[in-house]
């Protein structure tokens, strides 16, 4: 090409490649600004304090160093809180998935009606105060709780179950509070699915169960994905359910980190700590979709 020539340009293919993502980045910018704004600068200015020294009079150098990820990852305390914490989380995407996959699918198949009613129950259970569902589970799974009392009147204990302040009661109530989170994404996989592919598997002679596992399942994979990629990561962040339903023999990370930066004053320490967790539960999640890919062929 002549460098002596001016390059023409081609308003046709400008106009198509704006009306193609001009609307999307319109649509998309001011997510991104929130985004940028809230989550990306925080992050960065807890990693620049993840590498900063704390003296032993409390004074923050301005030198960078690893010395708080050699400390976080040496620590045998952060060792056991990040076991529980991925133990309990994973038990909770497991319970939340057995529970939100039926309520999903059940919403396909029903009328109308019913289904606008679930829908409603599931939006007034997202609107509600974390708070207030965590003060009706103390209520619940007390001592001398409702759950105790219906166990007692029926005849299978004879003693109040020790239920509060422990694992049981965090992941119960990280399961209540991770059920949208779960149903919304699956539902919204299986509504995408055309009603014809299952018309097809029974009438070729397949059985109910057969077309769920060779159609319905398999199609609903991003969801699923969806969904436990989301109830993963509140678990694996959780700080005020741990904090209200648990002990210190049951605490998680978020509280350890918490206390870092809130109580020891810690800031450099605390922001690896958080750092650490971010990173982990990234990987974990790569690990998981890479899985999902390669193992179940799923589009994720």
């Amino acid at each position: 090409m002549n460098p002596h020539i001016p390059t023409i340009r081609d308003p046709i293919t400008e106009i198509t490649f704006w009306s193609r993502f001009g609307g999307a980045f319109c649509l998309l910018s001011p997510l991104l600004l929130f985004l940028a704004f809230f989550y990306v600068v925080p992050f960065a200015n807890l990693i620049q304090e993840s590498f900063r020294l704390t003296s032993l009079d409390g004074q923050v150098s301005d030198s960078l160093t690893l010395h708080q990820y050699i400390k976080t990852l040496s620590s045998s305390r952060i060792a056991r809180v990040m076991e529980r914490t991925f133990s309990m989380s994973v038990l909770t995407v497991v319970i939340t998935l057995l529970l939100s996959y039926p309520i999903a699918l059940l919403m396909i198949r029903i009328k109308s009606t019913p289904r606008t009613i679930i829908l409603l129950v599931i939006f007034i259970s997202l609107a509600s105060s974390l708070i207030v569902r965590n003060y009706g589970w103390v209520v619940v799974l007390s001592d001398k709780g409702a759950l105790n009392a219906f166990l007692q009147a029926i005849g299978l204990i004879q003693e109040p179950l020790r239920m509060m302040y422990s694992k049981v009661a965090i992941v119960i109530a990280l399961v209540h509070f991770s059920i949208p989170s779960m149903v919304l994404p699956i539902y919204g996989s299986l509504l995408r699915q055309p009603r014809s592919l299952t018309e097809a598997s029974l009438s070729l002679g397949g059985n109910s169960w057969q077309t769920f596992r060779k159609i319905t399942l398999p199609l609903s994979l991003p969801g699923v994905f969806g969904g436990t990629v989301l109830t993963f990561a509140l678990s694996m962040s959780a700080y005020v359910t741990p904090l209200m339903l648990g002990s210190p023999s049951s605490s998680m990370i978020s509280q350890v980190a918490a206390e870092q930066l809130l109580v020891q004053l810690n800031f450099p320490y605390g922001s690896a700590i958080i750092v650490t967790l971010t990173v982990l539960t990234f990987i974990l999640v790569a690990f998981y979709a890479t899985i999902l890919r390669r193992v179940f062929r799923a589009d994720v």
